[in-house]
């Protein structure tokens, strides 16, 4: 405890004793760390308290080729792209949203560049016009977005970049930076490097691991499908639009979608959204799918606004079957869990109920619950991963339940010694299992919130 006597009664005075006072509590530690940081900056007298910037949710809109591209002349079509950037547009100076663009259209807008008709199959080929038409895509962006008042930045990423930690971390930082410069992101698959092992393969998913990397509360699949069908609507009157989806694997097993169910055109596409979707919840972001034309009304209702209840609920504007909305787990992966779901799969095994319910439950995955075949005979995976690699976890029925690094390749699991003497090893640590199969009771909204 420190006593000054002092009949000083100038102003002079006081502020020399003041600052004595300052230099001796901040010796002594008397000072907390707040406040010592407030003097040093010169704001030791000033209530910063409510200062902090809200925090702004952050959404991601995919928007597909049969959105920007007309399907009959090949040309860009400039009302729906303009409506796309002035709904992004709202959101973004709406104080409330931090927007992100997932844009495919790159291949089809060299292809009009060029004037070519029919997409080549050669990959060089396909790479080569996506370099071409990917400045010529953001040149109409930009364009757009600089009427409205808005800034852009390209981001062009491969699997490859996100599976490296480092690179991903980077890429979290670089995304943040852009938010924080009020900017809007438009991001497309590097296609002129990427190989065909490192590919996210469509921009469905592409769009699911930015949803991921940023931390987004909604990602929107706009395309020129109007939702999951319980069946292909071109063949059977009595298909029905899905509104709410509480479990993708359950859905998997009643819906066939490779044979075209849920493309009002028959077209398919569905298997890769449902990816997506798995990939979006398990990151706990809740995914969108409808059609590029409904877009305002669909966002509206989807994230509450003008009235919209937000959740799966809707506006007496919209129709209650346009869209088809898939729910996000309650228990979002974090860290490192989030971090490989963009890990390149190598292979897939199967576990038994009990490895099921460890894995479930936040236990290790142990040997002697990791089966060698299913109860058919087949082999559950093809023996190609090896130690370190990331793998799909599937239950009896092979049906996807979560991404695992594993300690022992698939050749030590196949041999006898592991299996019968070291059983009760981990096959995978339980810090290495991310679970993406999460029904009703795991998610984190309810059809009606």
């Amino acid at each position: 405890r420190i006593v000054f006597l002092t009949t000083t009664t100038t102003h002079e005075g006081r502020v020399v004793l003041s600052l004595l006072l300052l230099r001796v509590a901040k010796r002594t530690n008397l000072l907390t760390e707040r406040q010592r940081k407030r003097e040093e900056e010169g704001t030791y007298m000033m209530d910063t308290t409510n200062t902090e910037k809200k925090k702004k949710r952050r959404i991601v809109i995919k928007v597909g080729t049969s959105s920007l591209i007309k399907a009959d002349t090949g040309v860009i079509h400039l009302s729906q792209l303009a409506k796309i950037c002035e709904q992004i547009t709202e959101l973004q100076k709406s104080s409330e949203f931090q927007c992100a663009i997932v844009t495919s259209g790159a291949v089809g807008a060299g292809m009009l560049q060029l004037g070519i008709k029919e997409k080549p199959k050669e990959l060089q080929k396909r790479q080569a016009l996506a370099a071409i038409g990917q400045a010529h895509l953001m040149h109409y962006y930009e364009d757009m977005f600089a009427t409205l008042g808005v800034k852009t930045a390209q981001v062009l990423l491969t699997l490859e970049n996100l599976s490296q930690k480092s690179q991903y971390n980077r890429a979290m930082n670089t995304f943040s930076s852009l938010f924080d410069y009020d900017v809007v992101p438009i991001v497309n698959e590097n296609d002129t490097v990427a190989v065909e092992e490192l590919r996210f393969g469509d921009n469905d998913t592409l769009s699911a691991h930015v949803a991921s990397l940023i931390s987004a509360e909604y990602l929107f699949l706009f395309t020129d499908v109007d939702g999951l069908y319980t069946s292909n609507p071109m063949k059977d009157p009595n298909a029905k639009r899905i509104q709410v989806v509480d479990d993708i694997n359950k859905l998997m097993s009643e819906v066939d979608v490779a044979s075209g169910a849920g493309s009002a055109g028959g077209t398919g596409g569905m298997v890769t959204k449902l990816t997506a979707a798995r990939i979006a919840s398990a990151a706990g972001c809740k995914t969108v799918i409808g059609k590029s034309t409904d877009m305002e009304k669909i966002v509206e209702c989807a994230l509450g606004l003008n009235g919209g209840k937000g959740g799966g609920e809707v506006t007496p504007s919209l129709n209650s079957k346009e869209y088809t909305l898939f729910l996000a787990a309650a228990d979002a992966a974090k860290g490192k869990k989030r971090w490989m779901l963009s890990v390149p799969v190598k292979d897939r095994v199967r576990v038994n109920k009990e490895g099921e319910e460890d894995i479930k439950s936040g236990e290790p995955l142990l040997v002697k619950n990791v089966l060698i075949s299913d109860s058919n005979g087949t082999k559950s995976s093809s023996n190609s991963y090896k130690v370190q690699d990331c793998i799909i976890v599937e239950d009896e029925e092979g049906r996807e339940i979560a991404r695992a690094i594993v300690n022992y390749s698939a050749e030590d699991l196949a041999h006898h010694n592991l299996r019968v003497s070291d059983a009760e090893e981990e096959f995978v640590h339980s810090s290495n299992l991310c679970v993406t199969h999460f029904n009703e009771e795991y998610r984190s909204v309810s059809r009606n919130n």
